[in-house]
C-alpha cells in the first residue's frame, strides 16, 4: 500500500518550526500540513507527482474538513478498511493493514473529530490563499491564516469597498 509517512514526513521542515502561525497540536498538524501541500495562494501542489490515492484522499479531507461536505471523504473512506480493537484503553479503530497509511489517517481524522479538534482546522478566508491553519482562538472566531497578511489585506479591501459606497 502507499506509504503516506515518507511524504508527510518530507514536510516536517515546515511542522517543526514552530514559528508557523496556525500550528495545530499532535497528530492534527500532519493532517493539516497534508491539507496545505496544496498551496493555492502560490498555485503550488506539492503532490502532484505523488499516486493518484493521496491526491484524491487529500481532496477529499479538504472537501470535508474546509467545505464540511463529507461525500467525497465518504466515498474514500469506503476504500479502506479498518477495524474496532478493544483493549485495556477500551476500543478504538486500526486499520486492518498495519500498512495502510491511509487508512491510519482516516482513523487520525475520525479521533480528532471526536475530540473536537480537527473542527479547528479552517480555511483562511482570503479567497486567494485558502491556508488551512488551526484556530486556537478562545471562542474560534479565527478566520485569517495570518493577520499579519491574510488579515491585513482583506480589513484594508473591505474598509476601500465601504468608503467607495
Amino acid at each position: 500500500m502507499l506509504a503516506l509517512v515518507p511524504v508527510v514526513n518530507a514536510l516536517d521542515p515546515w511542522i517543526t518550526q514552530g514559528a508557523e502561525p496556525g500550528v495545530a497540536p499532535g497528530a492534527l498538524e500532519r493532517l493539516r500540513a497534508l491539507l496545505n501541500t496544496d498551496n493555492r495562494f502560490h498555485g503550488v501542489d506539492t503532490l502532484a507527482e505523488a499516486p493518484a490515492p493521496l491526491r484524491a484522499l487529500r481532496d477529499a479531507l479538504r472537501a470535508f474538513v474546509v467545505d464540511g461536505d463529507p461525500a467525497a471523504l465518504d466515498d474514500e473512506a469506503a476504500r479502506r478498511r479498518v477495524v474496532l480493537r478493544v483493549g485495556p484503553d477500551g476500543p478504538r479503530l486500526t486499520p486492518a493493514d498495519e500498512d495502510d497509511d491511509l487508512a491510519r489517517l482516516l482513523v487520525v481524522v475520525l479521533d480528532e473529530h471526536r475530540e473536537g479538534r480537527l473542527q479547528r482546522l479552517k480555511a483562511c478566508a482570503n479567497p486567494a490563499c485558502q491556508w488551512v491553519y488551526y484556530d486556537a482562538s478562545r471562542n474560534r472566531s479565527g478566520r485569517w491564516c495570518s493577520m499579519g497578511e491574510c488579515g491585513d489585506v482583506m480589513k484594508a479591501r473591505a474598509y476601500r469597498a465601504r468608503a467607495r459606497t
